[in-house]
């Protein structure tokens, strides 16, 4: 009787498991879900941070010292859409962190191609030099990401990517 006991209560708490998912998420501060939304590319979460309050161009600080604001958190994870999604609402392109780094730094570090086609044919400046005076190409070249580094320097040259 207790083995049965154990199994249904098991069973519900299981089926119980998104829904609770789901109302912690909700429970969040809008500016939490403003940076999660950005690193999983979840638009409609996106957009419910901004309808609760939560600021385009806010630095987090919970998961590196140095910070990275939700459009970094997007290039960083070569969320494309997100990436349009908060341009669209006003993110700043050469907003840095703590060390400088820009969201084409981010990008550049992580190797996020299509994320660095998005920022420079939206205006990134590739010649925006961290607090180290490293650009975003030289980033990406010591991070071994040598198609992300010849495409921002092709935009270093006046090639931009097009819209």
């Amino acid at each position: 009787m207790a083995c049965r006991i154990l199994q249904v209560t098991i069973a519900c708490s299981a089926a119980l498991l998104p829904m609770h998912s789901a109302q912690a998420q909700n429970l969040q501060p809008p500016q939490v879900r403003l940076w999660e939304g950005a690193i999983t590319g979840d638009t409609t979460e996106l957009a419910a941070a901004f309808a609760s309050g939560a600021q385009v161009d806010s630095l987090d600080t919970r998961r590196s010292e140095n910070g990275r604001r939700a459009l970094n958190y997007a290039a960083l994870h070569n969320r494309v859409e997100a990436i349009r999604f908060l341009l669209a609402r006003g993110a700043a392109l050469e907003a840095t962190n703590v060390t400088g780094f820009t969201a084409l730094h981010h990008a550049a570090e992580a190797g996020s191609l299509e994320a660095a086609r998005v920022l420079l044919a939206a205006g990134a400046d590739p010649k925006h030099a961290n607090h180290e005076g490293q650009k975003p190409a030289e980033r990406a070249r010591q991070e071994g990401h040598t198609a992300v580094a010849e495409l921002i320097e092709a935009a270093e040259r006046g090639n931009r990517p097009k819209p």
